[in-house]
């Protein structure tokens, strides 16, 4: 009988494992997009902590102010509004996890003009599928990082299963090396944009089979 220890690294390393293959599966210029959204996604929700809330709190709490700005009234004699959002602790983290997941999501669902087809297979185009590899792996280590975040945040008042509970616990913040990791990625962007400046918005033809098919 094989028993899986949950609260060892088993979880990272399978989803480190799991994307950096799919990197390389796909390849870099149809993977970078995803790896590029899920840097917004940390950077905005993980990273700037409440920044969202409190930009939509200030904007929501202003309207008034705006609203007698735009027609000539006196914006010393309008009120504010109280904020939209409830400074407590789970409505503001709530609101940083859906901004984080959404804009993963359009990583994953919209198609960039660089993407192209995914290559598929598992030869040919060996430096495309190196770096999407890279891009994989390190997209893994910013969603890990952000799960985990998140989940420490949520663990006071969560109520989960143990098992759930056990794998959100053994998920590490790599907070040591997140912004190392993220400084090497943009000069990489940079680099291969550099590199290959005549041919970042050329759609490359995608070779080998058994890939999924490019995003709707």
């Amino acid at each position: 009988m094989i028993t899986i220890d949950l609260s060892g690294p088993f979880v990272t390393y399978s989803i480190l494992v799991a994307l950096g293959i799919l990197g390389w599966v796909w390849g870099f210029r149809y993977f970078v997009s995803l790896g590029l959204m899920t840097t917004l996604a940390y950077l905005i929700a993980v990273q700037g902590g409440n920044f969202v809330v409190g930009l939509i709190n200030r904007t929501y709490s202003n309207l008034p102010r705006l609203a007698a700005f735009l027609t000539g009234g006196s914006t010393a004699d309008v009120a504010p509004l109280g904020p939209i959002i409830p400074e407590n602790l789970e409505a503001p983290l709530l609101l940083r996890v859906l901004v984080f997941v959404a804009l993963v999501a359009v990583g994953i669902g919209y198609s960039f003009p660089w993407e192209g087809k995914p290559l598929g297979g598992w030869g040919g185009k060996r430096p495309l599928r190196i770096l999407g590899a890279l891009t994989g792996l390190y997209t893994a280590v910013l969603l890990t990082s952000a799960v985990a975040i998140f989940w420490r945040e949520f663990a006071p008042t969560a109520n989960v299963p143990d098992m759930l509970a056990t794998a959100l616990n053994s998920l590490p913040t790599w907070a040591g090396i997140i912004p190392s990791t993220i400084t090497a990625f943009v000069i990489t962007l940079l680099i291969v944009t550099v590199i290959r400046f005549n041919r970042v918005w050329a759609v490359d033809g995608g070779g080998g089979g058994g890939g999924g098919g490019p995003k709707k």
